[in-house]
């Protein structure tokens, strides 16, 4: 039989083992920590910073944003906003405020000056108001504005590629 005195040894030893487990995973880490610190010595804010695989997170007060290296259509983006078929998804950048306000930045590759003016018509049909200015043979802005949400879409004809970013002001 074990004595009362050598239980509870036992138990202390256990849970001193598990909470060092438990620090041990919820360390940070050395790259988190520095962006971290950095972002503070450069906005004056305190910013939580998480890296994973292909997905780095940056959390403030009010506001969260999410980069990932993905190949997909964001599946939170609203329905009025048509998705973008053409070329090839390289990133999404997804940044939600407080209230209802939130951005996606989503850069392609791959695209050209006729899937612009297709995705115009996309756009037309589900109600945004469009202007479109190219310069011929370079690239160009589509900007499209349907109630508080907005468009901002450059794009470059010569390298094939272009940021197309979505936001909601309410």
């Amino acid at each position: 039989m074990v004595s009362d005195k050598r239980w509870v040894g036992i138990i202390a030893a256990v849970l001193t083992v598990s909470l060092c487990f438990i620090n041990a995973c919820s360390e940070k880490k050395t790259e988190e920590k520095i962006a971290e610190k950095m972002l503070k010595q450069t906005t004056g804010k305190d910013v939580d910073v998480k890296m994973e695989k292909d997905k780095i997170t940056f959390e403030e007060k009010g506001s969260k944003t999410e980069m990932a290296q993905t190949s997909t259509w964001p599946s939170e983006m609203t329905n009025d906003v048509p998705r973008f078929t053409k070329g090839k998804i390289e990133r999404v950048v997804k940044t939600q405020q407080e209230g209802d306000a939130w951005t996606y930045n989503v850069y392609l590759l791959g695209i050209t000056g006729d899937d612009i003016k297709n995705y115009e018509g996309a756009l037309k049909e589900k109600g945004w108001q469009t202007s479109l200015m190219q310069v011929e043979g370079k690239g160009g802005y589509l900007n499209a504005q349907k109630g508080t949400m907005g468009m901002n879409f450059g794009f470059s004809v010569e390298k094939k590629d272009g940021v197309l970013a979505v936001y909601n002001r309410p």
